[in-house]
């Protein structure tokens, strides 16, 4: 499936009734959510695993988002792709304005960086806790994350 049929298919979608910002779960990632939707139009987020409570926000604020992970998950109304990030398909990734990782492993950030550079997209990477990642800190109502934007 190529980018543009990946795009199509998320807005295909009803999200109407969906609240997971709301959520306890997703609280903490309030900020989070409210820079990315004032700020980009088709994001992707890497390794999503069994939190997909900030796609679906996102999705309810209009954004077009689609997931990857090396493991096949399946969330009802959100397209998640096998893909790699250490060896990615570039073209799964087109135009998309934003990548965001949240909680990563250390070791995957420098291949984030480099998928990033590569499609001329910006970077958001929420780290578990108090590690430093690089890129410009920044705060938005309760979440700080980290932001490249070459």
């Amino acid at each position: 499936m190529d980018r543009q049929q990946v795009f199509q298919e998320a807005g295909k979608n009803d999200y109407s009734g969906l609240s997971p910002i709301r959520s306890n779960r997703c609280y903490r990632y309030e900020g989070l959510v409210k820079y990315i939707a004032s700020h980009y139009v088709t994001v992707a987020e890497i390794g999503i695993g069994h939190f997909p409570d900030v796609a679906f926000a996102l999705l309810e604020r209009g954004v077009k988002v689609f997931a990857t992970d090396i493991r096949p998950f399946q969330y009802l109304g959100l397209r998640v792709i096998r893909d790699d990030i250490t060896n990615p398909v570039i073209s799964l990734y087109g135009s998309t304005e934003l990548l965001y990782f949240l909680k990563p492993p250390p070791e995957l950030i420098p291949y984030m960086i480099q998928l990033a550079r590569t499609l001329v997209a910006d970077l958001i990477v929420k780290p578990l806790a108090s590690e430093y990642p690089g890129g410009h800190l920044k705060l938005r109502g309760n979440t700080t994350f980290f932001l490249w934007n070459d």
